[in-house]
């Protein structure tokens, strides 16, 4: 676990920027075009489609793209892609990520970037995240619908607190 105010860990800073909604892949080409390395950060959701659940892979945040870079970017060249808002900044006008954003960015890099489906198992009224990589994240689950097998997850980060819902497959487990 990372602690204290690092933003920059083993020589590697990261940044991470707001975009338009959809526009993500656009958005990483860019970035990947000016040499920063993309972070990759989606999440696997079983959907109803017809009537029949499939798999699809969306951003995890809407809207933001993390990214590596050594050193400052050039802003101004970033901000050149139409799709691109404003670089995610603190207080302080610092824009490299630190203490709970930092977090998150190595627990995705931890994951390949990818929030895979968790598996879960009903106690009483509660459910418990047996297996995939929410069993090791400290979030907050704000909401289940059970009838779409997701969950909400509260991410909450020092400059941005999103919500995000992941899907989870239901172990049946039997007593005996």
């Amino acid at each position: 676990m990372i602690g204290g105010n690092l933003s920059k860990i083993d020589g590697r800073e990261f940044f991470c920027i707001f975009c338009e909604t959809g526009r993500e892949a656009i958005v990483e080409d860019y970035l990947q075009s000016l040499g920063c390395i993309v972070i990759s950060s989606t999440v696997e959701r079983n959907v109803v489609k017809n009537g029949k659940f499939i798999k699809e892979f969306r951003p995890i945040i809407s809207g933001y793209t993390f990214f590596e870079y050594d050193g400052e970017p050039d802003w101004r060249e970033i901000k050149k892609c139409k799709y691109i808002y404003y670089p995610l900044q603190y207080n302080d006008n610092s824009k490299k990520l630190r203490n709970n954003d930092l977090e998150f960015v190595y627990w995705l890099i931890r994951n390949n970037g990818v929030v895979k489906i968790s598996k879960v198992i009903e106690i009483g009224n509660k459910i418990k995240i047996i297996e995939g990589p929410l069993k090791e994240y400290e979030g907050n689950i704000v909401k289940i619908n059970k009838r779409q097998k997701c969950a909400k997850i509260e991410i909450n980060g020092e400059g941005m607190i999103n919500n995000v819902w992941v899907s989870y497959e239901y172990m049946d487990i039997k007593n005996g």
